[in-house]
Formats: C-alpha cells, sequence, structure tokens
C-alpha cells in the first residue's frame, strides 16, 4: 500500500478504532490531522486576507471551508519570454504529445483543435522537498491559455488552518481541465496535492485527468546537449538553453520554504512576492519547453536543430512505433558532424533495415560505421569502440550467411576477437571454429588447417 492509500486509509477510519473517533469524544470534539512546525512560532494565527492580497496582488475567494488569497497574472500573447512569443507556446494539437507519452494514447487521450479544452500546467512551491506526508503545498500554480494569453492562478496558502480552503479552490478549478502538464509531476506535484487531499479526506480531483509529465520527454530529447552542465535537464536549464531566458533576481529554491515560514510568523507578505514570480516564471517556461517538444514530435526532423536532437526525436519515434518518422530522423543525424550522433543514428538504421530484411543495405551501413571508427580502439573507446565492435561482428554474421563469403566472415572474425575487449570473445571464437569448419568442408581438407 502506498503513502496516499495508507493515508487515506487512516483519515478515513479504517483502523481498528470505532467510527467514532477517541474514547469520549463526540463529533464535535474529533480532532482533525494538521501539520504544526514545533519550532515555538505560532504559525495558525488569523491572517488578515485584504492586507496580504494588497502587497501580493491577490483577492479572496470565498470556499466552503473559508476564503483562500487568489493571485492572477496574465501575459498577453505577444509578449516575448526569452526569444519565445507567448502564444506560440500553445500546444493545441495532441499528436506531438502522444508521441512523446505513448501513455496518453493508451488512454484514448485527444485534444480537440477546434474544439474548447483546458490544459493546464501545475508547479508547487512546497515547505520541503520529501514529498511525505508532513510536506505542505503552500503555493499551489496554475497556468492555461486564454485567447492567446496564458493565465496564471496561484492559490496562496495564508496559514496552516486554512488549507482546506485552499485545496477547495484548487479543486473546483481543476473541475473542467482536459490535461495536466507538469515537469516530474508525477513524481512530486501531484502525489503532494493527492497526500494533502487524502490527508483532510477530501475528494482527489486529479485521478481521472490525462497527465503528461515533461521531465521524461525533456531528458530523452535534450540530455546529451544538457549533459556538460551541472543542472543537467532541470527546468532553468533549459529554459537558458532553448528559450534564451536569464533570470534576474530569482529566488534560490532553497530559501523558498523559509521565507513562507517567515510570512506565517510575522504577516508580512513582501518576502512571498519573489516566490510568486519564481513560481509564474516556471510555469512560462514549462508551458514554452512544452510546446517546443510537441512541436519538435509533430514536425518530424525539419523541426530539429542538430543532429543530436534529429536522434532523440528518431528514439521517441521508434519507441512510439512510427518507424517511418523514426528512419527521417536517423538519416538527418547520420549526416552530423559529431562521431557518436552519426554512429549510432547509422547503427539504428542498420537495425531497422536487417528488421525489414534488407540485409545488404544493412551490411552497407555497417561498412560505414567500421569506416566512421577506423581509428577508434574499442578499449579506448567506449560508445564508438561498442558500436565498431557491433558493426564488425554483424558484418561477419552476413558475409557467412548472406554471402556466404566464408572467408570474408573468418577474416571479420578474428579482426573482431584482436580488437574486442573481451566479452565477446566467447561467442567470437565459436563463430571463428564454426567458419574453419565450413571453409575445410568446402575446400575438403582438415579445419586444423584453418585453426587460429
Amino acid at each position: 500500500m502506498d503513502l496516499t492509500s495508507r493515508l487515506r486509509s487512516i483519515v478515513q477510519g479504517s483502523s481498528t478504532r470505532p467510527s467514532g473517533g477517541f474514547p469520549g469524544q463526540g463529533p464535535s470534539e474529533r480532532r482533525e490531522l494538521t501539520y504544526e512546525p514545533d519550532d515555538g512560532y505560532r504559525y495558525d494565527a488569523p491572517m488578515d486576507l485584504a492586507r496580504v492580497g494588497a502587497v501580493l496582488g491577490g483577492t479572496p475567494v470565498r470556499t466552503p471551508f473559508g476564503d483562500c488569497l487568489v493571485v492572477d497574472r496574465r501575459y498577453e500573447g505577444s509578449r516575448l519570454h526569452g526569444s519565445v512569443r507567448i502564444e506560440d507556446c500553445e500546444v493545441k494539437d495532441g499528436e506531438g504529445l502522444a508521441l512523446l507519452d505513448p501513455a496518453l494514447s493508451s488512454r484514448g487521450f485527444c485534444l480537440d483543435p477546434e474544439g474548447p479544452q483546458k490544459t493546464v500546467f501545475l508547479d508547487l512551491e512546497t515547505t520541503g522537498l520529501s514529498g511525505g506526508a508532513g510536506t505542505v503545498a503552500f503555493l499551489v500554480g496554475c497556468g492555461y491559455f486564454d485567447l492567446g494569453a496564458f493565465q496564471v492562478r496561484q492559490f496562496l496558502l495564508t496559514s496552516h488552518a486554512s488549507e482546506r480552503a485552499q485545496l477547495a479552490a484548487v479543486a473546483e478549478f481543476f473541475g473542467d481541465c482536459d490535461l495536466i502538464v507538469t515537469y516530474n509531476g508525477k513524481t512530486f506535484d501531484v502525489p503532494v496535492m493527492e497526500t494533502r487531499w487524502a490527508f483532510h479526506r477530501m475528494e482527489m480531483p486529479l485521478a481521472g485527468i490525462p497527465h503528461f509529465d515533461m521531465l521524461h520527454p525533456a531528458r530523452r530529447l535534450w540530455r546529451r546537449s544538457t549533459s556538460r552542465s551541472e543542472e543537467g535537464c532541470r527546468l532553468t536549464n533549459l529554459e537558458r538553453t532553448l528559450l534564451d531566458m536569464r533570470r534576474v533576481g530569482d529566488v534560490p529554491g532553497f530559501e523558498i520554504p523559509e521565507r513562507f515560514f517567515r510570512f506565517l510568523r510575522s504577516g508580512d507578505a513582501r518576502p512571498l512576492e519573489p516566490v510568486l514570480e519564481h513560481n509564474r516564471l516556471d510555469l512560462v517556461s514549462l508551458a514554452a519547453v512544452t510546446a517546443r517538444a510537441a512541436h519538435m514530435a509533430h514536425a518530424g526532423d525539419g523541426a530539429c536543430q542538430d543532429g543530436g536532437e534529429a536522434l532523440a526525436l528518431g528514439r521517441i519515434y521508434e519507441r512510439a512505433e512510427a518507424f517511418d518518422r523514426a528512419d527521417a530522423c536517423y538519416r538527418r543525424a547520420a549526416a552530423s558532424k559529431d562521431c557518436e550522433v552519426r554512429g549510432e543514428a547509422l547503427g539504428r538504421l542498420a537495425v531497422r533495415r536487417r528488421r525489414e530484411r534488407r540485409f545488404a543495405e544493412a551490411a552497407e551501413l555497417w561498412r560505414e560505421i567500421v569506416a566512421l571508427t577506423a581509428s577508434v580502439s574499442t578499449r579506448r573507446d567506449g560508445a564508438l569502440g561498442e558500436l565498431r565492435q557491433v558493426a564488425v561482428e554483424a558484418l561477419a554474421i552476413h558475409h557467412e550467411h548472406r554471402d556466404r563469403n566464408l572467408a570474408s566472415a573468418r577474416e571479420l572474425a578474428l579482426f573482431a576477437l584482436q580488437e574486442g575487449d573481451g566479452r565477446r570473445a566467447e561467442g567470437v571464437r565459436h563463430r571463428i571454429a564454426r567458419l574453419d569448419r565450413k571453409i575445410a568442408k568446402s575446400a575438403g581438407g582438415s579445419p586444423e588447417l584453418f585453426t587460429s
């Protein structure tokens, strides 16, 4: 049973304790589960929402559990986010997203480009990163497109006692949502929200909504181009490399929880202004990066900036069984000046041709790889050396079983044995022995004459 299910079981009273609560407690005396940091400060003091709203530009919204402070911001379509216009960040066709995440297709997901739709980009600011029962989402940021503009709505927790009001407001907002887009949301954001709803015995509105987590396609598409950066595929790194976006005065992530607790202690909302702006920038960047990836998946190799992107997109197409589009990407990558990109693309094309039983074309591609890696030692260069070994062995198999050129097959097998790193040595020796027997039989001689 996962954490959310255990919490739901506990708060719904499925344990051995009677449903009436603790002994001697009536319905009005039952204790609710709440999160109270034990540091000597009062975190449950009433907050003047009007005063906080005046500082942050927010307004109170009424819910059945009290008021929740909501902050709205609108980014017009003509506005630039880095080098990208806001209006170009809207994904109107779900084909690209379904290619990036085949799980969406398996659920029958479809965005109708002609009809109304509401794709919500979700990002949380929390009191911690553990994702456990004590982690509270004090700021729930939601972004969506409206008439070409990007609308951001942020639900701010102003006291721990008002968390139910915040969760109710968020649940109502997602009532007409068609798709959720997050960045690592399947692992963090959505489980945190579901845990909080379960904690307060509330319905979970996100359960039946299709969810696209952009982190995994981002890693597949841009891991190579971001590998030299310590930040890797973090969203802030992608916005710099893909969108030419530079943040000025952005609050560091490690400061964010402390700023929230300072706000609860003092009632001064000014430390939260940079936090809300940080969250808004995350949402806009998430929309822009998602649109970039969806456009690449929809348009194909022509939308790729270089061979590395084309190779990565080809892998995604192959995973989605869009083999013709994968081949086009691999051919684009095979023209790259980057030897590793070119070599892997040629290798993937060769494997595809072999599976299609187009053996002559596959052999020609393997020969290209051998020529490309002529100066490569398998013991020194891991990826290219491994590829060279695979290509040589594939050619040996081709000459033995397709061309029936046993001498060439034996020569290639010996070459593979001499250059190999030892991991395939036993199989190669077995192939050489078999070739010796075949050659001896065809020559009418003794196999010992050909033993190396």
